[in-house]
């Protein structure tokens, strides 16, 4: 039995910067500190922070809401030249003590196992994750939007012409044992946040292989990197 869903205007709410940090004051719930790194964080060469999985799962549960998703839309192609597309919808939901729940907002995600920051591995293996990343923007779009917080996060690194460039720019260098680019360097943190990592989760990644610093990476060792990073959170 199909419960009724009532659509309701949530409450702007406030944020106050706490030294590096974010806190987020919501009307008739509890606060919530998004700290920087962890629950959000700048990639070089955007122009506002970008909100993490986990911030926007602090954001949900200082509202007191539940995510539910749905696949909106879908491809699936096999064959020779397989590619998969998943559009997500993420819903935040109040569920009330009479059993009628109260969708506050809607946040909508698509992605597809053709774009760039998904061209380290094939389709086949991409797809799970790709449709994981489908989810994490719609939940992203969904927290930004249930705090009025557009002023202060983007919802993910959305600008094509900004990845086009930086993969432009790494196809320019083909040494093995030279350091990979500032704009490879950027691009690692970005595809981690697109697969639902924040910065300091692709750290432990990176020191996992031996890196204690991104400038100590080499070409021979980026394509994987790439590829651990990119992997399900």
């Amino acid at each position: 039995m199909s419960n009724e869903i009532t659509v309701y205007e949530g409450q702007k709410a406030l944020v106050n910067a706490k030294r590096m940090n974010y806190e987020i004051s919501v009307p008739g719930g509890t606060a919530a500190v998004l700290k920087r790194d962890v629950d959000f964080g700048v990639i070089k060469g955007t122009k506002k922070p970008s909100l993490y999985k986990p911030g926007a799962e602090k954001i949900c549960f200082a509202y007191g809401l539940m995510q539910r998703y749905s696949i909106e839309s879908k491809v699936e192609q096999t064959g020779e030249d397989p590619m998969f597309y998943y559009l997500v919808r993420c819903d935040l939901v109040k569920m009330l003590p009479t059993g009628q729940e109260i969708v506050f907002t809607s946040g909508y995600g698509s992605a597809n196992t053709k774009e760039k920051r998904n061209g380290f591995n094939g389709a086949y293996d991409a797809a799970n994750s790709t449709l994981k990343m489908a989810q994490k923007r719609a939940l992203v779009g969904a927290a930004i939007s249930i705090c009025g917080g557009s002023d202060l996060f983007t919802q993910d690194i959305e600008d094509e012409t900004f990845m086009t460039k930086n993969f432009e720019e790494i196809k320019k260098t083909t040494k093995d044992d030279a350091p990979i680019t500032s704009k490879q360097r950027q691009m690692i943190f970005a595809i981690g946040n697109d697969a639902g990592k924040n910065t300091e989760a692709v750290k432990q990644i990176l020191a996992s292989k031996g890196f204690t610093k991104t400038e100590d990476i080499r070409q021979k060792d980026y394509d994987e990197i790439c590829r651990l990073v990119g992997k399900d959170a």
